[in-house]
């Protein structure tokens, strides 16, 4: 079964606290729903996976479906 990656409906109280802990890290933070299990991946699959996101310009995700 596959589970879309969606951002979370975070109240006013939640957001506020999702930003300040970025200002405290100093770094962006996504609230997904439901929260994805992410894919080990074998050295190999990581290293196709970095490939492919530097000739895309993107980022990428794996996780388990």
């Amino acid at each position: 079964m596959t589970h879309a990656m969606a951002p979370a409906r975070l109240d006013d109280a939640a957001l506020d606290e999702l930003r300040h802990l970025e200002e405290e890290m100093g770094t962006v933070l996504v609230a997904l729903n439901p929260a994805p299990t992410l894919a080990e991946l074998s050295d190999d699959k990581l290293e196709r996976l970095r490939q492919a996101e530097s000739r895309l310009g993107v980022v990428m995700v794996a996780y388990d479906a």
